[in-house]
């Protein structure tokens, strides 16, 4: 059920941004779930993340308008202070471009099995204005 997807952020201000994953079939069982993201240097980096949102914010429900469909919304943040504490030039970015990292947006069922349902680059850019 992954999903490759990329993800933008400034340095300059807090990241949020909203996902919907549609699936078929029964509810995922959600109780006693966790969801979770890191950011990472580079895929398979050791030790500690970058970044992370340790208990993002989820829901699950019908799909609005399609019958048979479930929608899985999950809300992954990251504040201002952790996004400019992330290191710069690991890509040699030149001047104002981005830096590439990499997330994974993992699912934790209450059993302990994980599904990753998003993965991809995270690009950290400069941004613009400090204040």
């Amino acid at each position: 059920m992954s999903v490759t997807r990329d993800l933008f952020a400034a340095r300059n201000r807090p990241f949020g941004v909203v996902l919907e994953l549609d699936y078929e079939g029964a509810e995922l069982p959600l109780t006693g779930a966790s969801i979770s993201m890191q950011v990472r240097q580079y895929a398979g980096q050791p030790g500690e993340p970058i970044g992370e949102h340790v208990d993002v914010p989820f829901t699950d429900a019908a799909h609005e308008s399609e019958p048979g469909l479930r929608t899985l919304r999950v809300e992954p943040a990251l504040s201002r202070a952790t996004l400019e504490a992330m290191p710069t030039g690991l890509n040699a970015p030149e001047v104002g471009e981005a830096d590439r990292h990499f997330h994974e947006i993992k699912l934790t069922y209450a059993d302990g099995a994980q599904d990753t349902l998003w993965t991809g680059a995270f690009f950290l850019e400069p941004g613009v204005d400090d204040t």
